[in-house]
């Protein structure tokens, strides 16, 4: 209700051709149209990339793409590796309100240092770790990479 009336306001005070700034901060105006620069969620995925004799895998880039129910997937959301092979990519807020995000998501290595001479791998299936107060984080454990032999 206090959403619905003060959308209403600010409407009218559009409409009247009143300076909103002589009204009201910018912050305030954000607030009241719901949107803006303060973040109303959030989503995380977090994850460690791992070769198979259990070696962190530092500097590699890692991706999600997630289907949002349209015909094409979104585009990568890049992270890089720490140097304990870990990584955490803060999804876009478009991409929040999809439906099964767990099954909708799917993780790729894309590239992965010449040291380590693995090759990429996709991943599928995310955990939910934890959700509260409009942040969500998600898991996909320890992703092991098969060395390949050279």
């Amino acid at each position: 209700m206090r959403f619905l009336l003060m959308s209403m306001t600010l409407v009218l005070i559009v409409t009247f051709g009143e300076a909103l700034s002589d009204r009201w901060s910018r912050d305030e105006m954000v607030e009241m149209a719901g949107y803006g620069e303060q973040k109303l969620s959030s989503v995380l995925l977090t994850a460690s990339l791992l070769s198979s004799s259990s070696s962190p895998i530092h500097g590699a880039t890692v991706g999600i793409k997630c289907h949002s129910g349209h015909r094409r997937r979104s585009k990568w959301i890049k992270a890089v590796t720490n140097e304990l092979g870990q990584f955490v990519i803060d999804l876009p807020s478009h991409l929040h309100a999809i439906p099964d995000l767990d099954k909708a998501c799917i993780i790729k290595t894309l590239s992965v240092p010449k040291p380590y001479r693995c090759s990429s791998k996709i991943h599928r299936g995310i955990q939910l770790l934890s959700s509260s107060n409009g942040s969500r984080v998600y898991t996909a454990g320890n992703i092991t990479l098969q060395e390949s032999t050279m």
